[in-house]
């Protein structure tokens, strides 16, 4: 008996320990408090920012008040911030110890502009020391604390044509397949990405979109000789009707014609 209890029991706390180990474990978090200021010293206001853990997963996001401040909870460690200003973009690491506050400083940043000819060009970029990649399309200019990685499309499509990269440059290196090292702390960066254009006839989309107008000019081609058959016939059947009843109008005035006759024969 004593068996049996003693083993329920420890069956009963190894299901709570399961059950409460998440909030034992969970990390302790701390305010942060993050400002955000452009290069022009003025606050970066109603900006979309978002945290990450260097590993690239999302932690938080928010968006900042008036004068450039925005608060977070946060555990201890190392992030990555990304800000999306209203002509320009920032990011930076911030180490949260506690409660923390930190300044994303425009001011003491370099820039990379990134542009793309002879059409806009997404693109990606990722900070160094980090494996978070953020989506952005040219024209952009973004300012950081840290080198970044950008990465272009080898080629996309845009009806009708089809852009393939021809290559990609700063003031020292040129590139033709698509990746770049923008070395942000030690001066501004120009990137640029040329790509040639051409009719792009065996893109699939662009195949896909001629099937589709093919389609809609046989479906309207179709429909057009149907109404067109439908009023043939719809005329055909008004002028049946039209002369069958002239028929019966003539038939029926020669038989009233041929009774007066014999009417007045008798």
């Amino acid at each position: 008996m004593v068996k049996r209890v003693l083993g329920a029991l420890t069956a009963f706390l190894a299901l709570a320990m399961l059950l409460f180990a998440p909030f034992a474990t969970a990390a302790t978090t701390y305010t942060t408090t993050i400002e955000v200021v452009s290069p022009t010293g003025t606050a970066v206001a109603s900006a979309p920012i978002y945290v990450y853990f260097l590993n690239g997963t999302q932690v938080a996001s928010g968006t900042t008040n008036s004068t450039g401040y925005a608060q977070f909870s946060l555990a201890n460690g190392t992030y990555l911030v990304f800000v999306k200003g209203t002509y320009r973009y920032y990011f930076a690491l911030i180490k949260v110890a506690g409660t923390t506050k930190v300044v994303i400083n425009g001011t003491k940043m370099h820039y990379v502009n990134i542009t793309s000819v002879p059409v806009t060009a997404s693109f990606t970029l990722r900070p160094d020391h980090t494996n978070v990649t953020i989506s952005l399309n040219t024209n952009a200019t973004v300012y950081g604390d840290k080198n970044a990685t950008i990465v272009f499309p080898v080629s996309f499509f845009s009806f009708p044509y089809e852009y393939k990269l021809s290559s990609v440059k700063n003031a020292t290196f040129t590139t033709s397949t698509g990746t770049i090292f923008a070395n942000l702390t030690g001066a501004n960066q120009v990137v640029t990405a040329t790509y040639t254009q051409s009719v792009a006839f065996t893109n699939p989309i662009f195949l896909a979109i001629i099937g589709f107008i093919v389609l809609l000019i046989i479906v309207g081609a179709v429909y057009a000789g149907s109404h067109a058959i439908y009023n043939a016939s719809h005329q055909f059947v008004r002028r049946a009707s039209v002369e069958a009843k002239r028929f019966v109008r003539s038939v029926g005035e020669e038989d009233k014609d041929r009774k007066h006759y014999v009417r007045r024969e008798d």
